[in-house]
């Protein structure tokens, strides 16, 4: 059962930022401009996260939930992908 609210929460989560995106376009251009500016610094998952806290609308914790660590890592496989293409 508990595993269940946990899953629930992190969808929710997820949610909630998909919807931030939504209804600012802009904001999911800022998101990957950010990613690339840090995808090689040293400590870039930190730093992604501090950045988009800092930058936009999105608000990601200092104690990062499990939905917070999936949403940059999809963050930093989207700018990877972005790079393989090219």
């Amino acid at each position: 059962m508990t595993s269940e609210l946990n899953q629930q929460r992190i969808i929710d989560e997820f949610l909630r930022c998909f919807r931030k995106m939504l209804m600012n376009p802009e904001l999911a251009g800022e998101l990957v401009r950010i990613a690339k500016e840090h995808l090689q610094d040293p400590d870039a998952y930190q730093r992604i996260a501090d950045e988009v806290s800092k930058q936009t609308t999105l608000k990601i914790p200092e104690e990062h939930s499990e939905a917070d660590r999936l949403f940059i890592k999809l963050l930093i496989d989207v700018v990877k992908g972005e790079a393989n293409l090219y």
